[in-house]
């Protein structure tokens, strides 16, 4: 077994390089990986389980490694959302106690690919309970299977949402990559939340099948790592058509994600820096940040977000929501066949929902059929406002490759647009608490995303929280 320390902040590059090397195997990564859950997820809450398999999908790694194999997450440990399904002795719950016996029996694509790549599932992140489309007011990083995901730099700050554990848990080193799954700003908050890299891909980039559903037009799966390398070979991993999503049909061409971790690559680029309303500690930190952009040679040009006064706040997600999720049920084994009837279990055992159940309420009352006019008014204006309109409008008039914004600030109006963030960790408020930066482009710009990402992480170290 290798010595803790040298598994502790470990990346992708790092532990091939010990498993070609002989310094450790791929079994004693994910050894220590299981040693630090059991020994801080006690508190932290961010994993649900681990998967029971880890080990002897480690040592299958490693014969792979022996054999001369070299996929590119061979051996490599990731931590899945429990709203994504998986095969095998893992359940997938989505946090809620209503499916806290679920076994899907099936990998989602994504999970597919994963494995494909060589990479170990080492288990299941904790979330927002229903990926936050349970209810109103309900704490971030809570959910009746899980319990009250924490934030690793400290447990008074917000751990974010909907990804929660998944951030949680690779801030903390309890895994090495994560995936997080977002809707509406599931992936970003928690990121930033916690100081660590996010990836919210263009919508359709990654296929959504085998994922709890809730809305058709924003639903994404993403990486979360500690580096953006390590995020961008997850996501090539992960990306991929898949004829049970229609969205992934239409993939763009282009060059390995890898070949844009290259700081030269972003030298003669122009940004646009959202002016919003900061604290001064956030304002001069947001400044720094800025100022290292202008260091790497990216050119600076300062706008102002479109208003976001025409956005729908709720009812297109509320009617893809109930015809997501009973189409999802009748997929299933589950005892559930309609919205109503998981309303009606959980209102038969009041317990397991404590914050209640408003926001699938709401949900109910819709017809969750897409052809109706309100809802269909409703998305073509949301289009319009957050994407025509809105980001992609101000993209061309500016001639900009990208959006940065501090922190998670108007991560709706991209998801919205289906359009990619990223975000990178810069520093820690007074309060402990991480800052960053986050990077938004038009659809399929992952790439210019990448460049200008990676120019900017090379001047920062992330911070490492008190565990």
């Amino acid at each position: 077994m290798t010595e803790p320390n040298t598994c502790f902040e470990l990346d992708i590059e790092t532990a091939h390089r010990g498993y070609k090397e002989g310094t450790f195997t791929a079994r004693d990564v994910t050894a220590y990986y299981l040693t630090r859950i059991a020994q801080l997820n006690d508190k932290l809450r961010a994993v649900i389980q681990v998967n029971p398999d880890a080990l002897f999908e480690a040592e299958a790694a490693d014969r792979a490694y022996q054999r001369g194999e070299r996929l590119p997450l061979l051996g490599i440990p990731v931590l899945i959302k429990d709203n994504v399904e998986t095969a095998g002795l893992m359940k997938t719950t989505a946090g809620a106690v209503a499916l806290a016996h679920h076994f899907a029996g099936r990998d989602a694509h994504l999970v597919q690919s994963l494995r494909a790549s060589g990479a170990i599932i080492l288990g299941k992140a904790n979330l927002s309970e229903w990926a936050n489309f349970l209810t109103e007011g309900m704490p971030n990083g809570w959910s009746g299977v899980g319990g009250q995901t924490l934030n690793p730099y400290g447990d008074k700050l917000d751990v974010g949402g909907s990804s929660s554990g998944s951030a949680s848990a690779v801030a903390a080193n309890l895994t090495l990559l994560a995936v997080g799954s977002e809707t509406s700003g599931s992936i970003i908050h928690p990121s930033v939340h916690n100081g660590i890299v996010g990836i919210k891909p263009t919508v359709g980039l990654i296929s959504r099948s085998g994922i709890i559903p809730i809305s058709r037009s924003q639903d994404t799966a993403g990486p979360m790592a500690r580096t953006l390398r390590d995020a961008v070979l997850a996501l090539e991993a992960m990306v991929g058509e898949d004829p049970a999503d229609p969205a992934t049909t239409h993939l763009p061409a282009g060059p390995p994600y890898r070949t844009c971790l290259d700081e030269r690559q972003a030298v003669g680029m122009r940004v646009g820096v959202v002016k919003t309303d900061l604290s001064e500690e956030e304002q001069v930190l947001y400044d720094e940040a800025i100022a290292l952009l202008k260091q790497s040679g990216i050119e600076i040009v300062t706008v102002e977000l479109p208003t976001k006064a025409g956005l729908d706040q709720g009812d297109i997600l509320y009617h893809e929501f109930k015809l997501g999720i009973e189409a999802y049920l009748a997929s299933t084994t589950l005892p559930y066949e309609t919205l109503s009837d998981l309303i009606n279990w959980n209102n038969s055992h009041p317990e397991t929902i404590p914050h209640g159940q408003k926001t699938f309420e709401k949900a109910n009352e819709q017809s969750g059929r897409l052809i109706e006019d309100a809802y269909l008014t409703r998305r073509l204006d949301d289009v319009y406002h957050a994407k025509t309109d809105g980001i992609d409008r101000l993209l061309a008039e500016q001639e900009l490759h990208a959006l940065v914004l501090p922190h998670d600030h108007n991560y709706d109006m991209a998801a919205k647009a289906g359009h990619p963030t990223v975000t990178i960790p810069y520093r820690l408020k007074a309060s402990g608490a991480p800052f960053g930066l986050s990077f938004t482009g038009t659809s399929y710009a992952e790439r210019d995303l990448i460049r200008l990402a990676y120019a900017f992480e090379r001047h920062v170290t992330r911070p490492v929280p008190p565990l």
